[in-house]
């Protein structure tokens, strides 16, 4: 692959309305979306002698064909400056005679995003419609000389393509309840898709040329000057999809009545199930767990009919219904919805429960062969599926899903002697994994949004348990791209709607130390530390005659407290807190420790002097003698678990206020409780306080997820909303890094810490992932001793404290030894 793939033969191309404002209604999507369909036909002489490589990029969507198999989705998500590209070797796909590539573009920019009404993708930035795509066709030609000469056939985006406005695909924003940021959802009307469009024998002839826009690339690496995309190659691998469906685990009609013979065997075998005509049916199909994929279903005939699919996370149902199993209990939300929230009932995985969420809609065409996939791919447990027929009955064939998420290959292994904390580890992983995708997400159900908050945590999950650091290293380079000219990141990105957490700057700079520290990339940091640069002296800035952070501007959510009004802590309008000024402390030693590993060190020590001098002040001013705790503002009164985890992890408790600290923290009820979020650094908190041994007595929130069936965990502890949010997922670092005691002391485990932790544990076994290849830990108390086995990368030197103090080291390769337990 070259290094500027893109040259002057690729335009960016569009329909002939696109100088338009907007285009005449007969050369328009009847949508909030416009989408274009465009082909380009070529002849092959031998495919054996054929090789084409391709690279390409769509505003805002795109799905890309060759001889009407799909190849590949995107773009990547980026901005508009930073817009990825796909590349694609097509040579397997060529076959001798007439080749065709294909793609169908959506093109949002027109439509704003509002949340509560849905719009466009709130993660997918856009300018205007576009395409673009650089290709050459390399062959041997027929009589050629005996040297061989290669016939070039330039494929490249320009007039040659051809163009078709899309009457077919409508999107729509039925069931809005919830507020939502992943945009609208389909209403497609099938009879408007021309049959075999993106095939070798359509004839395209009545087809229109394409419109050029404007060139990819003027030279090599220099954009058009009228150009507004920064053209960049994709940084991570595409998506996992499975290329033949699942099977859902069960059917049941509305009210959890049994669904017939018929639907069983149609989910289960796929048996044809007939509609008959002027029907209306409905049933809920249920996977058993939740998912993201793409559900398909595969029909013949049915002219006139509609199918709607509803997709949930989990049914609901009043909390007075009898005898049914509700998750969480009813209690008043005022503090923790945003906007809608219905406190008169709650979720359930009780079949009598009702479904209600986002739908897509489809209107079959009435052909022989018909399937309906959505264009994007949709997070639930339950599909509703509703048919209304028309005068024409409907076969339904088959109804399934394909997996997709990010190609995450989990080889990170965690066992106990406790079967609880192992179904913790499968839900934690089974987070991550629900909660990546092109990005990582806070959830894949409401907002498929990247946090700098929740990528803090789900990221070191993925590259400690997969030993894959390309998504991370996007997301590095995501939250950089969307810095403000004041210094913050974004606190979500990309994102259309711009939101500031002033602290969530702060994770984006952990997330960095976390991201060097597994993959050993340093130099990352070069291109990353004019950003911490400008965050640090944005806090600066905001600082009072302390230097303590104080009345911030923007939403200071530090977690979903419910007693703190849309997660702000008490005193952030007034004054300093010791939540967010503890967070900048340890920013500034994370950012020191960077500045130390590319060799700046006066930065680094000027750093670090910075942070210990605001330890001293920020104990001053919040600790309460009297209390034995640290107050959330100065003089108090309010103490919560998440200001005193932090200011322990901050370092600005010293031995004597920890033992103090311990007596109550973290379960004293005076302390505002955190929700799963704020347990990250509680246990943090703990290890430091000596108390580590009590994490398994903390587990309950999770515990009570997994006794109520859900395989993921949720947002926060009422269970209002997102039942799989990726910063509930952290106990498996808890596993990885405390238990079994695998922690970096030198980037990319160049040099390795094992520091197991019994925590009431009997054994405790499993692999940590690194550059240098697994680390497998094993030990066991028995026998009034405590025997630990470790097997690490050759020559890799390795320190092990094993819970009593004692230390060891060895140089890779296999350890085995025991010491009696205290």
């Amino acid at each position: 692959m070259s290094d500027h793939p893109f040259t002057q033969r690729a335009s960016w191309i569009w329909s002939a309305e696109a100088t338009h404002a907007a285009p005449a209604p007969e050369a328009s999507t009847p949508s909030h979306y416009q989408v274009r369909m465009f082909r380009r036909t070529f002849d092959v002489a031998e495919a054996k002698a054929a090789r084409l490589e391709v690279h390409l990029s769509g505003d805002s969507r795109y799905l890309f064909f060759c001889n009407g198999e799909l190849v590949g989705r995107g773009p990547a998500k980026g901005d508009v400056n930073h817009q990825f590209y796909e590349s694609h070797d097509l040579t397997p796909h060529l076959r001798t005679g007439r080749n065709v590539l294909a793609a169908l573009v959506l093109d949002m920019s027109r439509v704003a995003h509002r949340p509560t009404q849905l719009g466009a993708p709130c993660s997918v930035m856009t300018y205007a419609g576009g395409f673009v795509l650089d290709g050459v066709l390399r062959q041997v030609k027929e009589g050629a000389t005996k040297d061989g000469v290669e016939a070039v056939d330039d494929l490249s985006t320009d007039a040659k393509w051809r163009v078709a406005v899309d009457k077919a695909h409508r999107f729509q924003n039925e069931q809005t309840t919830f507020e939502g940021y992943q945009g609208y959802f389909e209403h497609r009307v099938s009879r408007f898709v021309p049959d075999g469009w993106n095939d070798v024998s359509f004839d395209d002839v009545s087809w229109p040329a394409a419109t050029v826009l404007y060139k990819a690339e003027l030279l090599a690496n220099r954009r058009d000057p009228t150009s507004p995309y920064g053209l960049l190659p994709r940084m991570i691998p595409a998506l996992e999809e499975a290329a033949t469906g699942a099977a859902f685990n069960d059917v049941f009609l509305p009210g959890g009545h049994e669904a017939s013979v018929e639907w069983h065997g149609l989910v289960t075998k796929a048996k044809t199930v007939t509609v008959p005509a002027r029907t209306t049916l409905e049933v809920i199909l249920d996977v058993g767990e939740l998912t993201t994929g793409f559900p398909c279903i595969e029909t013949s005939g049915g002219a006139g009919s509609v199918v709607l699919l509803t997709y949930a996370e989990a049914l609901r149902l009043p909390w007075n219904t009898p005898g049914a199993k509700l998750l969480g209990r009813q209690q008043p939300l005022a503090n923790l919805a945003s906007h809608f929230a219905d406190e008169s009932t709650g979720w359930t995985f009780d079949r009598r429960g009702k479904i209600s969420g986002w739908r897509d809609r489809w209107e079959p065409a009435g052909r022989r062969e018909e399937r309906f996939e959505p264009l994007h791919w949709r997070a639930f447990r339950y599909i509703g599926i509703t048919v209304t027929t028309g005068e024409a009955p409907l076969e339904i064939h088959a109804v399934r899903y394909r997996f997709t998420a990010y190609p995450y290959q989990v080889a990170a292994e965690f066992a106990c002697s406790d079967p609880r904390l192992e179904k913790i580890w499968r839900a934690a992983l089974r987070t991550m994994r629900l909660c990546s995708h092109e990005t990582f997400e806070d959830c894949p159900y409401y907002e498929q949004m990247q946090y700098a908050g929740d990528t803090m945590i789900t990221s070191k999950i993925a590259m400690l348990t997969t030993g894959d650091y390309r998504l991370t290293k996007q997301a590095l380079y995501h939250f950089d791209w969307s810095r403000l000219s004041d210094g913050l990141t974004q606190s979500r990105f990309p994102s259309r709607l711009v939101q500031i957490i002033p602290s969530w700057s702060l994770h984006w700079i952990t997330c960095a130390r976390d991201y060097v520290a597994c993959s050993g990339d340093v130099a990352v940091v070069r291109d990353l530390l004019p950003g911490f640069r400008a965050v640090l002296d944005w806090f600066r800035r905001h600082g009072d005659a302390d230097g303590l952070p104080a009345k911030l501007p923007f939403w200071n959510i530090t977690d979903w407290c419910p007693w703190w009004p849309r997660g702000v802590v008490p005193g952030s309008d007034t004054g300093p807190t010791c939540i967010i000024s503890a967070q900048y402390v340890v920013a500034l030693d994370e950012t020191a420790g960077l500045c130390r590993l590319i060799g700046r060190e006066r930065e680094a020590t000027e750093l670090a002097a910075e942070a210990e001098a605001l330890r001293g002040k920020l104990h001053a001013r919040f600790w309460s003698e009297v209390e034995g705790l640290y107050f959330d503002r100065p003089g108090g009164p309010e103490v919560s678990q998440y200001g005193n985890a932090w200011a322990v992890v901050c370092g600005a408790a010293g031995e004597r206020e920890r033992a103090r600290l311990l007596r109550r923290f973290p379960s004293d009820a005076k302390l505002a409780p955190g929700s799963f979020f704020w347990w990250h650094t509680g246990f943090q908190a703990l290890a430091l306080c000596g108390g580590y041994d009590r994490m398994p007595e903390c587990l309950g929130p999770w515990h009570e997820s997994i006794d109520a069936g859900l395989d993921t965990f949720v947002e926060e502890n009422s269970y209002w909303r997102s039942l799989c949010h990726a910063w509930s997922a952290h106990p498996a670092l808890e596993f990885l890094t405390r238990v079994l005691g695998v922690t970096p002391a030198a980037p990319g485990f160049a040099a390795i810490n094992v520091a197991p932790r019994r925590c009431g544990l009997r054994h405790a076994s499993g692999r940590v992932c690194t550059p240098r290849g697994p680390v497998n830990v094993a030990w066991r108390t028995e026998g009034g001793r405590f025997h630990l086995e470790i097997a690490a990368p050759a020559e890799t030197p390795v320190q092990v404290v094993f819970p009593d103090g004692t230390r060891r080291t060895f140089n890779g390769g296999r350890f085995a030894e025991s010491v009696a337990t205290s």
